[in-house]
């Protein structure tokens, strides 16, 4: 649409020159013909010429004044054509002004100025083939009908099939030239639009272009005037080392740079350049030759500002130079994971000194490493739905079984990751190996529920395991029994052979003890040199009267310490649920009572808190001899 406009432009454009010429030629035509036509016909010829010749001069100056939009340039076209046709009409009435006695030579002259006005159609009317074959088609058919009829001379017929043929040259010639002028326009729209696309490209680019040809700026964008601080008509022209700090830098930098160019390789670097006013910045440029093979063409340089960038950087590394010390320095490590919960990146040497090399967990999710465990299923479905809705977690604790006998425990915290356009990109966040902590932990626990001296559950953790029992008797209808053991003589070893030794006693009775219950049962120190045993979900009494007998059996074996061996005996109380007491405070009560009823038997026996049960056989047994002379041995 735009060429056809361009196009109608030209056509007014051209018509200017067809209007004088077509003016002059109908005034010389009159005065030719004013001797040998009819005067009234040949005025009105002239005054319709006129008229013509007057509507074309309006409309053009109409076309000027307007400035039509490029979707009306058919409408003028048309008129245009309107007008064309008029103007061919009125040349080819012309002919009929001529009578067959008017003589060969006139004939032949109007041939002539016929083949000149067509020739000059041609030309002018080159822009538009509706307006060209308007003005041809009423102009030579008339003029050609009357000169081959009427009887006209031989020649003057062959002449007007002459004419024909030479304006069916023109024809032929027009539509090369129309078909010409169409490309010509075609190719000079496409240039002008690649000439507009280029300059809108260069100036909206962020980058300064600028082109060197050889060493003076021969074109640049806006962009290069704003980095460099010029105006575009200062900036071109200047020479290159004019952005340098010095002509010595600039120098310097081309003898570098123009190897690589040379070769078509394109060379980039970061430099230091100079604005109009004499600030130094820090850009990164690269550049290339138009054609190495020709240098003197030019060189294209794009560049940058990236001294913030730099300073960022530079920023930037020493904060993670900082993150990197303190990382080091502390028993955290920071990780990384993609959307997928794949473990991305490991930073810090924590998981290193401990043994575990990160390269196997790169790639796997937190829950495919095999060697963790320390959490239920169902903390890790609770941590598995955490990381799907995105949420943040602190302190997730899980085991990592590095060895059979090590064992460390992690606590992992983590944020979600999100990228510029909001979309889920994953996780990061920091782990610490709390292991000593947890030792530390289970130990105070440990400590706060047993016996420091043998390990066995102190009195706290008797009571809760007994209240257990207990519970769990009242629902299966099972027996409890609580024994209560005090050593018998004990206090002669301490007061003898120190503290020392009757630790080493208790501890070894503690050993034998446990070794004569099951796993649910409970052994328990009070303190001293009393014991509790906790039988849980026995059916008789008989069964509390068997262990007893265990345990005084278990007693009477000797205990060496060092060069010494003691004999011991032991004193059983024995109380069941529900039969004596419904709690534990009850049934320590009745066990205490039946256990001081069976030492004040003598010893090396046990009651029952309801009931005095026969002594158990040689139930009264005294310390052996030894062979060695400070041999303690007890009597009753």
């Amino acid at each position: 649409m735009a060429c056809h406009a361009e196009r109608v432009r030209l056509l007014f454009a051209l018509s200017r020159i067809s209007v004088a010429a077509t003016l002059a030629a109908a005034l010389l035509v009159s005065a030719w013909l004013w001797s040998v036509v009819n005067h009234g016909k040949l005025l009105a010829w002239l005054i319709l010429m006129l008229c013509n010749a007057a509507a074309l001069l309006w409309m053009q100056h109409a076309h000027h004044a307007r400035r039509p939009a490029i979707e009306e340039a058919s409408r003028w076209e048309r008129w245009f054509t309107i007008m064309s046709a008029a103007s061919g009409l009125l040349w080819g009435m012309l002919i009929w002004l001529l009578t067959p006695g008017v003589g060969e030579l006139i004939h032949v002259v109007f041939i002539l100025m016929l083949c000149a006005v067509c020739l000059g159609a041609t030309a002018v009317l080159t822009p538009s083939r509706p307006a060209y074959y308007a003005f041809m088609a009423p102009m030579v058919l008339p003029a050609a009908l009357f000169l081959t009829s009427f009887g006209n001379p031989g020649g003057i017929a062959a002449a007007s099939w002459a004419v024909l043929i030479y304006v069916i040259v023109l024809v032929g010639v027009h539509d090369v030239l129309h078909r010409n002028l169409v490309a010509t326009i075609r190719r000079r729209y496409e240039s002008e639009a690649l000439v507009a696309e280029h300059k809108v490209i260069l100036d909206s680019a962020a980058e300064a272009i600028g082109l060197l040809r050889p060493n003076y700026l021969a074109k640049c964008n806006r962009q290069w005037c704003v980095l460099f601080g010029y105006d575009m008509d200062e900036a071109v022209g200047k020479p290159a080392w004019a952005w340098w700090p010095s002509y010595e830098d600039w120098s310097q930098f081309a003898q570098i740079c123009m190897e690589p160019i040379s070769k078509g390789k394109p060379y980039s670097a970061i430099v230091q350049l100079r604005r109009k006013n004499g600030s130094l910045f820090w850009a990164e440029i690269s550049g290339m030759a138009v054609n190495p093979a020709n240098l003197d063409l030019g060189v294209v340089w794009m560049g940058t500002d990236i001294s913030e960038r730099l300073l960022t950087e530079s920023k930037l590394k020493a904060s993670e130079q900082r993150f990197r010390d303190l990382v080091s320095l502390s028993t955290d490590w920071y990780w990384e994971q993609d959307a997928e919960f794949r473990f991305t990146r490991f930073s810090g040497p924590a998981l290193e000194k401990i043994g575990i090399d990160t390269r196997h967990l790169l790639g796997k999710t937190r829950w495919e490493i095999k060697r963790l465990g320390g959490a239920t299923p169902q903390q890790w479905q609770s941590h598995r739905e955490t990381l799907l809705s995105r949420q943040p977690f602190h302190d997730f604790i899980y085991e990592v079984r590095l060895t059979p006998a090590d064992q460390r425990w992690f606590s992992i915290s983590g944020n979600p990751v999100f990228d510029e356009n909001g979309d889920f990109a994953g996780y990061h966040g920091v782990g610490t190996d709390i292991t000593d902590r947890v030792n530390a932990a289970e130990k105070y626990r440990h400590l706060a529920h047993h016996d420091t001296l043998t390990g066995l559950p102190n009195r706290r953790l008797l009571g809760d395991r007994a209240e257990q029992a207990l519970a769990l008797a009242r629902r299966s209808g099972h027996l409890v029994a609580l024994l209560l053991l005090d050593l018998d003589d004990f206090k002669i070893i301490n007061d003898t052979d120190g503290h020392s030794a009757g630790d080493i006693v208790l501890i070894a009775i503690a050993q034998r003890l446990r070794a004569l219950v099951r796993e649910i049962d409970t052994v328990a120190r009070l303190g001293g040199d009393e014991f509790v045993i906790l039988l849980q979900e026995i059916s008789h009494q008989a069964d509390a009267a068997r262990v007893a007998e265990k345990v005084i059996e278990a007693i009477r074996k000797p205990i060496e310490v060092g060069n010494r061996q003691y004999l011991l005996g032991v004193s059983v109380g024995i109380a069941h649920f529900p039969d004596h007491a419904a709690n534990m405070e009850g049934l320590m009560q009745r066990a205490d009572i039946a256990m001081y009823q069976a030492k004040q038997a003598g010893g090396r026996a046990y009651r029952f808190a309801d009931r005095i049960a026969s002594p158990v056989a040689n139930a009264s047994v005294h310390s052996q001899p030894s062979d060695h002379p400070q041999e303690s041995k007890p009597t009753h």
